[in-house]
C-alpha cells in the first residue's frame, strides 16, 4: 500500500483543525474535495480515521495512533523545505514578512518602496497579524516581535526599544481635564482592547488594575484605537513616536511604563538565503532608524 504524503498531510489538518470546513481553509481547498480525499484515504487503509458528529469529527482510536507520527512527517517535511529554501542564492521569487498592525500601518509604508526598488524581480508578502507566526511551518520567513523568541532554531537580532506610554489629543484634554494619577485615569475614558490581554497584564505588573471589560471602548485593533484618540475619542497607550506622529499629548501617568523590545527573526535553516539574507538586513538598517534618529 502505497500512501502519498500529501494524504497524511490532509489528515493532519482535519485533526488538528477538527473539521473540514477549517482544515479546507487551512489548505485552501473546498469542503467537498477534503471529503472526498478522506474519504479515499480511509478506503485505501480499511480503516476509520475519524468519528463523525454534528459536532465535527473526532479522531478514532486507530486515527489517534497516527497523529503523531503524522505530526513527525509534517515537521521533516518543513524541515526539508526550510534546507532547500536556505541554499537558495537567487534574488527572485517571493519573501514573506509577518508583522503586527502597528509596524504594517506606521513603520514599514514608508521604507518598503526602496526594497522594493533595490530588489525589483523580488516579490514581498507582508502578514499583518497580532498572533505569532510559526517560523518552523514556514507561515512566514522573517518575523518581527515585540516579545523575545524562545525557540532554540530561531536566530534573532535585537532592533531596539520601542517607548511607551499614554496619549490623547488635545480637544478630548480640554473637554475631560488631565489625569495625573492612576485613580484619576480610572475616572476617563481608556481605550483599550476586546480580547488580548497585553494591557491587563502590564498594567497589572505596575500595580495598576485595568480590566477589558471595565473599559467603555474595546478593540484589538490597535490602529483604530490610535486613530480614535486622534480625534478625540480618550487615552491610548501606545508607541510614543506614533504619538507624536498623529499629534496626540503625553500625559504622565505616575508610572513609568517599560519600553517595547523589537526582535528580527528567522529560522537558522534559512538564514542564508540571499532574498531572506537581503530584506533581514534591509530591515535591521531601515525599519526603525527614521523613528530612532530623531
Amino acid at each position: 500500500m502505497d500512501i502519498d504524503w500529501r494524504s497524511w498531510h490532509l489528515f493532519l489538518a482535519i485533526a488538528e483543525c477538527g473539521s473540514l470546513n477549517k482544515a479546507a481553509q487551512s489548505l485552501s481547498s473546498s469542503q467537498p474535495t477534503l471529503s472526498r480525499k478522506l474519504l479515499l484515504l480511509e478506503k485505501q487503509l480499511g480503516r476509520t480515521l475519524f468519528d463523525r458528529s454534528t459536532r465535527g469529527l473526532v479522531l478514532t482510536d486507530f486515527g489517534q495512533t497516527l497523529l503523531e507520527e503524522s505530526r513527525n512527517m509534517a515537521a521533516s517535511a518543513d524541515k526539508l523545505q526550510r534546507l532547500v529554501q536556505g541554499q537558495d542564492i537567487s534574488l527572485s521569487g517571493t519573501v514573506r514578512l509577518s508583522v503586527n498592525e502597528m509596524v504594517a500601518q506606521y513603520y514599514l509604508p514608508s521604507i518598503l518602496p526602496e526594497f522594493l526598488n533595490l530588489y525589483p524581480r523580488l516579490q514581498v508578502q507582508v502578514v499583518v497579524t497580532n498572533q505569532i507566526t510559526s517560523l518552523d511551518k514556514r507561515d512566514a520567513d522573517i518575523a518581527i516581535r515585540m516579545v523575545r523568541p524562545q525557540q532554540q532554531d530561531l536566530v534573532m537580532k535585537h532592533l531596539c526599544d520601542i517607548e511607551l506610554g499614554a496619549y490623547a489629543s488635545d480637544c478630548y484634554l480640554k473637554t475631560a481635564g488631565c489625569p495625573t494619577t492612576p485613580e484619576e485615569f480610572s475616572q476617563h475614558r481608556l481605550l483599550g482592547f476586546d480580547r488580548d490581554t497585553q494591557l491587563e497584564e502590564g498594567a497589572a505588573a505596575l500595580g495598576w488594575s485595568i480590566k477589558n471589560e471595565e473599559l467603555y471602548f474595546r478593540t484589538d485593533n490597535m490602529p483604530l484605537m490610535i486613530e480614535l484618540a486622534s480625534n478625540g475619542g480618550g487615552i491610548v497607550f501606545t508607541h510614543s513616536e506614533v504619538a507624536e506622529k498623529v499629534k496626540l499629548i503625553p500625559i504622565d501617568c505616575g508610572i513609568e511604563i517599560p519600553p517595547l523590545p523589537v526582535y528580527l527573526t528567522c529560522h537558522r535553516d534559512v538564514q542564508h538565503n540571499q532574498k531572506i539574507r537581503s530584506l533581514m538586513d534591509f530591515l535591521a538598517d531601515n525599519l526603525f532608524q527614521p523613528w530612532l534618529k530623531r
